[in-house]
């Protein structure tokens, strides 16, 4: 879970606790707040990046989605005498549903809208992004291994969420500079090869959007996308991510987590919303990342989104079959290419 279950978060919480730790962040789910997983949470900062259509087949529809997200921003735990902020996307126009329905002091950033906190003169590569920080104490240059537009947007909801909470913003901009990558998301696989071969998580239309935004102005050549659906989800939005997949010149459509699911269902369900006919449909997932990487030249970009570094396949019964789509997509490429040696 996202979220975990109450007691297993109490316990996370307190082992935070005896090891000393000054803070602690949490990806507060949707579900988690739906279920009361969150009860007795006491939080100081909540960040609010966006609202598109994922997990209808819990809350049935987009009002109730978001409904259930505000619950964190009009509470904040249950001590209203505490000293708290929320930190709004002013990019994503449900913030201001949510401002209107929180007690507390609020934050906005934006890249598109005017906001107190925004970015300017941004430059971005496969290598991260430098961007201008124009904020009430002044403007800071601010250099990130991140690469996309959305992590500009992310990486400045975290500096306010930290800033908020008394750090002065040249040690947090000093901080921004030396985070190490993150795994799985937006990863680019060993640089050396002459692909060039990204991992992420987007399981959703817009988060393929933005990946797709993030990889498209680098792309030498071809950009060849791999994407799956998951099992036992809502598949009503699997035509539109279909459609953003089609932003590819090549595209590849597979399941991601079946689970009971028949996965020939999974990837007809994607290939209805494709908006050109250079696609091809795999039952395996590991068969199509084989094919990404063999149909790939010298100077393309083969993109492997949906599972990031997830390290399994939730197959039929729910049994967990390891499966590693970075390793997979190396080994291909270095059959193909030579290089190597995979690591484990």
């Amino acid at each position: 879970n996202t979220t975990p279950e109450t007691v297993s978060l109490t316990k996370k919480i307190n082992e935070a606790v005896e090891k000393n730790a000054e803070a602690m962040t949490l990806e507060v789910s949707s579900h988690g707040l739906s279920l009361g997983r969150l009860r007795g949470v006491d939080f100081d900062v909540a960040i609010f990046s966006n609202l598109t259509q994922d997990h209808l087949d819990f809350h049935g529809t987009m009002e109730a989605y978001g409904h259930a997200k505000s619950l964190l921003f009009s509470q904040l735990g249950e001590d209203l005498s505490q000293e708290k902020f929320v930190v709004l996307n002013k990019d994503d126009a449900f913030s201001e549903y949510l401002a209107s329905v929180t007690p507390f002091e609020v934050f906005t950033y934006g890249v598109t809208n005017d906001a107190q906190f925004t970015a300017h003169h941004i430059n971005e590569s496969l290598q991260g992004v430098q961007f201008t920080f124009k904020t009430p104490e002044g403007e800071f240059q601010v250099k990130s291994p991140y690469v996309g537009l959305f992590n500009v947007s992310n990486i400045m909801a975290a500096m306010i969420a930290v800033w908020s909470k008394g750090i002065a913003l040249n040690d947090i901009v000093d901080a921004v500079e030396n985070l190490e990558p993150v795994e799985g998301r937006l990863e680019v696989l060993d640089p050396s090869l002459p692909i060039d071969l990204i991992i992420d998580y987007a399981h959703t239309a817009d988060g393929m959007d933005k990946l797709i935004d993030a990889v498209k102005p680098f792309a030498k050549q071809k950009l060849i996308f791999l994407c799956g659906m998951a099992g036992e989800r809502d598949l009503t939005k699997t035509p539109e991510m279909g459609r953003v997949a089609c932003r590819a010149d090549y595209v590849i459509f597979t399941p991601d987590n079946p689970a009971n699911d028949d996965p020939k269902t999974l990837t007809q369900e994607l290939a209805k919303g494709a908006t050109h006919d250079n696609y091809i449909e795999f039952e395996d997932r590991a068969e199509g990342i084989r094919h990404a990487i063999n149909i790939a030249e010298p100077g393309d970009t083969v993109v492997l989104a949906s599972k990031g570094r997830e390290p399994y396949q939730i197959m039929p019964g729910h049994v967990k079959v390891p499966h590693r789509d970075d390793l997979i997509g190396l080994e291909a490429a270095y059959d193909k290419f030579g290089g190597g040696p995979v690591e484990d």
